[in-house]
Parts: structure tokens; C-alpha cells; sequence
């Protein structure tokens, strides 16, 4: 899992540092040594191999440690992080109260969830129960987690709703979350969502230039006026604005997370992979159901 980490305003001067910063955070996105984690998993990408985590390119064990608390670490020039939004909407407001007690459940609260501080609303209609990924696309744990995550929401019962947050923590963070955005403006974003990781993992493309978008953009049939109409659209700016704010309120301090129904998330010490991930998120979403 990445941590969140501070980050530097970035301009034209420092675009250069900009990407050796992001190229060095991708090459090891874990926890520092001797920190508590939230649930990162073993990696399980599309292809039959398994695909390397970021240690397993430094030459260190394969499987990538979990991360949870980001609020306070330094981080490589010019590089930041992103959490997850859901698309613009009328929010429904979320109970505060906690699951009722059953002694079946598998999971504990502090041990393998977080209930949030405060519930929070979600864009989901009263009806469903609505799931949350908060993402960033320069994250290797996230890039590994991706095919893991998009079969499982296939097999989701129609009673929840599954959404995306890219978190918002810094300027890198920021222009990946309005790619993101962007193509969800524009129909294109189930389309582009793995081919964005494939760009920036396998590629080596970061992506963090206006420019370099626009011409990904364009590999999908969307024109330069398509895109630059768009790219800072009012709906566009709305989203950003709203992911900034769920970032803080669903305490997204590490990523990939899972978060649900606005009351719960996946930032855990009892988590150790990504099927702990979406085994808890889906008792979880089965605990809502059953209020």
C-alpha cells in the first residue's frame, strides 16, 4: 500500500524533479520499516505470472507490505498521492450507528476495519449499499490490485454500488485524479482505467503533464477540443473539489482502501493482503444489509 505522504507545489521549474521523485516512489511504495499497516495484498495482476511488487524490483521479498498511516511522512521531490471520488450528486446522509452485535461476524472493528469517525454521506441511492475504492494511479499496490478488484465488483449483488475515489494529498495526485475525472466526463473511463495503469507501470508514461494526457487522450478517439472542454470543465472542478473533501473525511491515509457505505474502512493492522481487503469489505457491506 502507499502512504500518504506531503508534497511541493509543482510548476514548470520542477517538472524534471517532479518525475525522478514519482519514478522513485513507484519503484517502492510501502510501508517504512517497523510501522503498523492497513491491508495491502499479494499481488495478482491479469497476467498468469505474478507481477512483481515495487520491493520485488529492489531485490526485497516479494510481498508488499500494507501501509496505513501516511499523515506525516516525507516524501521523494515532487511526488504525491490521490484517493478516491465518487462522481457528483445528491448525497445521502449515512447513519452513525454501529452493526448490530453477532458473534458470527469474522472481523473486528480496530483489529481488521476502521469505523470512521463520523459517517458520511454517499452519492448511492437510499437502497444501496455504496463501495468505495479510493485509488492513485501512480501506485504500484494499487496497479497490482486493479484486475484482483475488477473481478470481484462484477460478482457484487445489485444491491451495492461501486464507485471510485482518486485521492487528492498533492499536486501529482491531483492531475492523475483529473485525468481520472476527465475521462469519466467524458463516457471513457472504464475503458481507459487499466490502460492508465498499463501507461504509467508498464510504459513508464507518468502521465503528469496536460500535454502527455491529452495525447493518451487521443489514443481513445477523443479529440484535442473534446478533451481540452473537459479537462477543465465545471463538472470536472466539482469532482476535484469533492475528492479533496472525501480524502480527509473518509481519513484515507493509505491507498488502495476500501471504504463502506460512508461509516467504514479497510485502514486495519489485521490485514495482511488484498483478499483481506475485499473479504472484509464484503462482510462489511453484508453487515449494512442486514441493519
Amino acid at each position: 500500500m502507499l502512504k500518504r505522504q506531503s508534497g511541493e507545489p509543482v510548476n514548470a521549474r520542477v517538472r524534471g524533479w517532479m518525475t525522478v521523485g514519482l519514478l522513485a516512489v513507484l519503484a517502492a511504495c510501502g510501508n517504512p520499516p517497523g510501522e503498523s499497516n492497513a491491508a495491502t495484498a499479494s499481488p495478482q495482476p491479469p497476467a498468469p505470472a505474478t507481477v512483481e511488487s515495487p520491493a520485488q524490483s529492489e531485490g526485497q521479498p516479494a510481498m508488499p507490505e500494507a501501509t496505513t498511516d501516511a499523515a506525516a511522512q516525507p516524501q521523494p521531490a515532487g511526488v504525491q498521492e490521490t484517493t478516491q471520488g465518487a462522481p457528483g450528486g445528491e448525497i445521502q446522509l449515512a447513519s452513525a450507528a454501529e452493526p448490530a452485535a453477532n458473534t458470527q461476524w469474522r472481523f473486528q472493528e480496530g483489529r481488521d476495519f476502521k469505523a470512521l469517525t463520523a459517517a458520511q454521506g454517499t452519492t448511492a441511492s437510499p437502497d444501496k449499499i455504496e463501495v468505495t475504492e479510493a485509488f492513485w494511479y501512480g501506485c504500484s499496490h494499487c496497479y497490482q490490485f486493479d484486475p484482483m478488484l475488477e473481478n470481484w465488483t462484477k460478482k457484487l449483488p445489485d444491491d451495492v454500488a461501486f464507485t471510485r475515489l482518486p485521492v487528492m494529498w498533492n499536486p501529482t495526485n491531483q492531475i492523475h485524479a483529473r485525468l481520472y475525472y476527465t475521462a469519466l466526463a467524458l463516457g471513457k473511463a472504464e475503458e481507459m482505467h487499466t490502460a492508465v495503469f498499463r501507461e504509467i507501470h508498464v510504459n513508464n508514461n507518468m502521465l503528469t503533464t496536460e500535454e502527455e494526457i491529452q495525447k493518451f487522450f487521443a489514443k481513445f478517439g477523443v479529440s484535442a477540443e473534446e478533451f481540452q472542454k473537459a479537462f477543465r470543465s465545471f463538472t470536472v472542478e466539482g469532482q476535484l473539489r469533492r475528492a479533496k473533501e472525501l480524502t480527509q473525511r473518509y481519513e484515507v491515509r493509505s491507498v488502495p482502501l476500501m471504504i463502506v457505505n460512508g461509516k467504514f474502512n479497510t485502514d486495519a493492522p489485521g490485514l495482511k493482503n488484498f483478499d483481506d481487503i475485499l473479504a472484509v469489505t464484503l462482510e462489511l457491506t453484508e453487515r449494512e444489509r442486514r441493519r
